[in-house]
């Protein structure tokens, strides 16, 4: 990797891609897409990191998620939506997942968390991006409905099984 950060904007609202272009510092190369096609035809192995809308046309973001994940490139990628976390986004291939409207703040501090991550092996990438969503999930759910979802607990099983230091995750949502 050079010294500066490529990422991709893939949101359907061109507000929201301004928005995150404006926030992020000098020095990052910022490409952007309107739906989920556009982001797969982008997104190869130059990009670092990719902030993902959740809902859109033409592939939404799981699909893309999915299809990344899949592809030899290995973007870190930050699910950013207005669908609030529910357990459902343990399975989402993603490194973490923060809620519209995202704070200046939180978004540059996951994105470089994130990039961090792409240094460990996948495994370990794996579990912290697990750990970063049962966060999210955790901080929108309450821990009564979340001891009866199967998703959540399969999570909580997986990350007792691994010593994962706190330090790893990002703190702001």
């Amino acid at each position: 990797m050079g010294t500066s950060t490529r990422v991709a904007l893939v949101d359907d609202d061109s507000d929201y891609r301004q928005l995150y272009r404006l926030w992020l510092p000098e020095g990052y190369d910022v490409i952007e897409a309107a739906d989920g096609r556009e982001a797969l035809d982008l997104v190869d192995d130059s990009v670092d990191v990719v902030v993902l809308d959740r809902e859109m046309p033409n592939a939404d973001g799981e699909t893309v998620a999915a299809e990344l994940r899949e592809r030899s490139v290995d973007p870190a990628v930050v699910m950013v939506s207005g669908v609030e976390p529910d357990v459902d986004i343990l399975d989402i291939p993603v490194d973490s997942y923060l809620t519209k409207p995202a704070t200046r703040d939180a978004l540059l501090s996951v994105i470089s968390t994130v990039r961090s991550w792409r240094e460990y092996a996948p495994e370990r990438r794996d579990l912290l991006g697990l750990a970063a969503r049962k966060a999210a999930v955790s901080e929108a759910k309450r821990a009564v409905a979340l001891a009866e979802s199967e998703a959540y607990r399969r999570a909580e099983e997986r990350l007792a099984d691994h010593q994962l230091d706190p330090i790893d995750l990002p703190i702001e949502r």
